[in-house]
C-alpha cells in the first residue's frame, strides 16, 4: 500500500450536509477497498486564481490514506462523475524523506583559471 494526498475542490454553493455526504463517501470508498483513511482536513471556502465552472470561489478538502492503486482509480472515478466536485488532484507521497544537505556536502563547481591582463581573442570578421 502507498500513501496518498487527495485534494478536492467542491462547489462553494453546496449545504453542509452534501459537503460531509461527499467527503464520507469518499472514506468509505476507500475503508472498502481495504484502505485506511488517515485524516480529513477541511480548508473551507477559499478564492480561486481563476474562474472554475464559473465560481470565483471554492470549497476545499484535503484527505490523507493508504490504499492500493486501485482504490486511487477507482475514487477518482467516482470524482469526476459526481456533479458537486470541480475539480480534483491525487498525489502520491514519497516513501524517503529528502535529505538535509550542508553546504560542505554540496560539489563545488570547478573554477577556471583567468588571467587579469588577458585580453579577449575577437575575430576580425565579427
Amino acid at each position: 500500500m502507498y500513501s496518498y494526498e487527495t485534494l478536492v475542490l467542491l462547489r462553494p454553493d453546496l449545504p453542509e450536509a452534501q459537503l460531509r455526504e461527499t467527503v464520507d463517501r469518499a472514506k468509505r470508498l476507500i475503508e472498502g477497498m481495504e484502505g485506511v483513511h488517515a485524516e480529513t482536513q477541511d480548508w473551507g471556502v477559499r478564492d480561486l486564481a481563476y474562474p472554475v465552472q464559473k465560481n470565483s470561489r471554492g470549497y476545499y478538502v484535503l484527505m490523507r490514506y493508504k490504499s492500493k492503486p486501485e482504490a486511487v482509480w477507482e475514487l477518482e472515478r467516482t470524482l469526476k462523475i459526481a456533479d458537486e466536485v470541480m475539480r480534483f488532484v491525487t498525489v502520491r507521497e514519497s516513501e524517503m524523506k529528502p535529505r538535509k544537505t550542508k553546504a560542505s556536502d554540496r560539489p563545488s563547481r570547478p573554477s577556471l583559471p583567468v588571467e587579469e591582463d588577458a585580453e579577449l581573442a575577437i575575430p576580425e570578421d565579427f
